[in-house]
């Protein structure tokens, strides 16, 4: 079936929840454990925190407290493909895993990784807004735990100039996580991203790398327009399963990368939202995905 070449318009409502009734019990753990918070503090500490970067960044995930969801953590690959080789020693001859969170947002994820045991030095994010970093830092309270160095800000996906700061990981990353990141960009764009994100995977390791996350999908591939926080339209792109495999077999098939991918794995899936969405579409889904990339 032919995609849709125009946007589709869809109403999107913009969600901004004033409070917290209840904090979801793995990030009460993280924050008291990890954090040093009390849960009696928490609530109040999480909307303060909120607050103050919604007004420097007021994206819907921001002020829906999308943020309080460890997608990574809940990812299916998650335990035997995240985890389990991030915990793992270093072994002589083999590949040291790295572990890279593009668009981190307050680097939840990150957090949730390191308390689940993964090795501080094998965890890198990144994301373009400076300010979520430091945000990040305040919601969790961990200044000094984490190295600052290894958040690498602004990140810009579709730089390719010399002091673009994802370059020092260029042909370092065995595990690469992006959530909400993909459909935030038109297609064309999209295709950039692919490219940008084979550069930094590693490419010796003798096995297949991965990269994993989750995104907004429906059940018709194409363009989409979405009301942001200005209240400008801009266009987006939300994928299927099969427009999402094409995307990546377009990219590894040109000739910069055709012959130095030997085996290429897309796998996704489109799940029930779990609440009405907010822009009324009955075709939008959770977009789960993993994509291997083995290297000749």
């Amino acid at each position: 079936m032919a995609e849709p070449s125009e946007p589709q318009p869809k109403t999107y409502r913009l969600v901004f929840k004033e409070t917290l009734e209840t904090v979801p019990a793995a990030v009460a753990e993280l924050l008291e454990s990890y954090s040093g918070i009390p849960q009696g503090q928490q609530i109040a500490h999480i909307i303060e925190c909120r607050n103050d970067a919604y007004t420097k960044c007021p994206y819907p995930c921001i002020g829906n407290l999308r943020f309080l969801d460890f997608d990574l953590s809940l990812h299916p690959l998650y335990a035997d493909q995240v985890l389990g080789p991030l915990r793992e020693p270093s072994r002589e001859g083999e590949a040291e895993p790295l572990f890279l969170d593009l668009g981190t947002c307050f680097g939840q994820d990150v957090r949730k990784l390191v308390y689940d045991g993964a090795p501080i030095e094998r965890v890198w994010a990144s994301d373009i807004e400076p300010y979520l970093i430091d945000a990040g830092f305040k919601l969790f309270n961990d200044d000094g735990k984490l190295p600052r160095d290894h958040f690498l800000c602004p990140g810009d996906l579709l730089s390719a100039a010399p002091g673009d700061r994802l370059r020092v990981l260029d042909d370092q990353v065995t595990i690469l996580h992006m959530t909400a990141v993909f459909h935030l960009f038109l297609l064309q764009d999209q295709k950039k991203i692919v490219d940008r994100c084979l550069r930094l995977l590693r490419k010796d390791t003798g096995r297949p790398v991965l990269l994993l996350g989750m995104q907004m999908g429906s059940v018709v591939a194409g363009p989409f327009l979405r009301e942001n926080h200005s209240a400008e339209f801009s266009h987006k792109y939300r994928h299927n399963v099969e427009s999402w495999a094409n995307l990546w077999y377009e990219v590894c098939g040109r000739d910069e990368w055709k012959d130095r991918i030997a085996k290429l794995e897309v796998t996704s899936r489109l799940l029930q939202n779990g609440s009405k969405p907010s822009s009324g579409d009955i075709n939008v889904r959770r977009h789960e995905f993993d994509v291997w990339v083995t290297f000749k």
